[in-house]
């Protein structure tokens, strides 16, 4: 960047400040024109200069070139004096009007050629840009540098945060978590929004976009990484101040270094996702062994002979965010040290996909899958857990629950089924027909609702008639009468403990 003040400082042009105005701003080009109104063909950022030819005669006039040009943007007015020329000395009236316009005004002695002056400015700009150029160059072949060696992408960090004085670099992943940093510290983000927010505004765009964002306490940037398909990493650059150009391309350099590694990786990962999506398929269906020889291959730990419990979770919803739930389970697991095995992923008809995942019994575990999920807008079964030999039983155990989730109720896990009794594992449509066909002759008495709150009360106190009528606050006798009501309308004794259970059950689903 060029200033008016670094303009005014050239050497041999004789160049004298008449009056200051912010000799700070930067100069874009210098332009001459005699014009009495040249604002139409300057953009803003220039030094004019002129001589005068047709200049204003009035005070007035003058001030309103002056503001004009102090409107348009111009940076410094320059004027050319001398003896030969229009105006001996730099007029009076121009110099109040300057003043008062805030406009930098100068004179240009007559022997210096304003094109002397033109070319003295471009030769300061292309040594400018070798400088930037040159600037550029050094920091792409420290990061290329980083790049090439062992743990290459923390030392592209690394290198990238000590380029950019006071700066902070690391790599997240879709679900903002940080994998590298070039330090040990987390900054506080200059825009006072958090990391998951910014990468989640960002994700929609793909590989297709970027983000940078300033604020009072500097300026954050992220870039996605990869070369082709979903990122499932990004680049964040945390800086004390505006980013600036050369800075701009050390961050570019950085992706693309970055991105290759994250392509390479991705690759690997992908590798490896083919292989446990096999291993999984062997293990579903009893063969622990195989699918343990299968991870083998891609340097994973097996599973047979490990005294944990494992759960099924199956997975259901569009396309999409059921791969991307898949990902963010099996990243979490990765990270955390816990073990995951996700399945490959089969379309149905109705443009819905379907993935198993196995994992460990854990409770933090299960807690992260439940988040993502929720997330994702997919939906998923969680079944029992079991020992790996049986994971065959926990993934029906899944299937079936799966198949009682609601876009409300997105989890659904076997334990919840089971802790509500054998009732919650009954088919919903069949539950509710079977309770309503059973109960039925009761309901059709004359006070039937009454007499199945009798029903339910004798029942919860195993049968016993006398603490059933205690509860009601009726004769032991009325509750014979009643209860004999009830096997005449059902047909049935109820000393049968078959009809007992069965009555039981109806009723809890009547409830429910």
């Amino acid at each position: 960047m060029i200033t008016v003040a670094q303009v005014l400082g050239l050497d041999g042009l004789g160049l004298r400040m008449v009056v200051e105005g912010d000799t700070g701003a930067p100069v874009s080009w210098v332009a001459t024109s005699e014009l009495a109104d040249p604002t139409p063909y300057l953009n803003g950022g220039e030094i004019v200069l002129f001589t005068g030819l047709n200049s204003p005669v009035d005070r007035p006039s003058w001030g309103r070139y002056a503001r004009r040009l102090a409107e348009k943007g111009v940076v410094a007015l320059g004027m050319g004096v001398g003896r030969s020329l229009s105006h001996p000395e730099v007029p009076e009236q121009l110099v109040e009007a300057a003043r008062e316009a805030g406009l930098t005004l100068f004179s240009v002695p007559e022997e210096t050629p304003f094109l002397e002056l033109i070319q003295a400015v471009a030769e300061m700009r292309a040594a400018q840009e070798r400088t930037v150029l040159e600037a550029m160059l050094t920091m792409q072949r420290t990061l290329t540098r980083a790049a090439t060696g062992a743990d290459g992408s923390t030392r592209v960090l690394e290198s990238l945060a000590g380029l950019i004085e006071g700066g902070w670099a690391a790599i997240c992943t879709a679900d903002a978590e940080i994998t590298h940093r070039s330090g040990p510290a987390v900054p506080e983000l200059p825009t006072g929004r958090s990391l998951e927010e910014l990468v989640d505004r960002l994700r929609p765009a793909r590989l297709r976009g970027s983000l940078s964002e300033s604020g009072p306490a500097g300026s954050i940037v992220i870039h996605p990484l990869g070369v082709q398909g979903v990122p499932l990493t990004y680049l964040v650059v945390v800086t004390p101040r505006p980013v600036e150009r050369v800075q701009a391309g050390a961050i570019t350099t950085a992706v693309a270094l970055l991105s290759l590694h994250a392509e390479r990786a991705g690759e690997r990962t992908l590798f490896r996702r083919r292989v446990r999506a096999g291993a999984l398929a062997l293990v579903l269906g009893g063969d622990v062994r195989s699918g343990d020889a299968l991870l083998a291959v891609a340097e994973d730990g097996g599973w047979a002979g490990s005294s944990r419990r494992v759960r099924v979770v199956r997975l259901r919803g569009d396309a999409e965010p059921v791969r991307e739930a898949a990902r963010r389970i099996e990243g979490y697991a990765d990270r955390t040290g816990h073990r995951a095995l996700v399945g490959a992923a089969a379309q149905h008809a109705a443009g819905e996909a379907d993935v198993a995942v196995l994992v460990e019994d854990d409770a933090e575990l299960l807690r992260a899958l439940r988040e993502v999920v929720e997330r994702s807008g997919a939906r998923a079964g969680v079944g029992g857990a079991a020992p790996v030999e049986a994971a065959g039983t926990s993934e029906h155990q899944a299937l079936d629950v799966l198949g009682r989730t609601t876009a409300r109720h997105r989890v659904g896990v076997w334990d919840d089924l089971v802790t509500g009794g054998f009732a919650g594992l009954l088919p919903p449509e069949a539950a509710r027909a079977f309770a309503r066909d059973l109960l039925a002759p009761v309901r059709a008495r004359e006070g039937g609702d009454q007499l199945l709150g009798l029903l339910r009360t004798f029942l919860a106190h195993n049968g016993n008639r006398r603490q059933a009528a205690a509860e009601l606050g009726i004769h032991r006798n009325t509750m014979l009468q009643r209860l004999q009501a009830v096997e005449q309308a059902l047909g049935r004794s109820l000393d049968d403990p078959q009809l007992r259970a069965d009555l039981w059950i109806a009723l809890r689903v009547h409830a429910g």
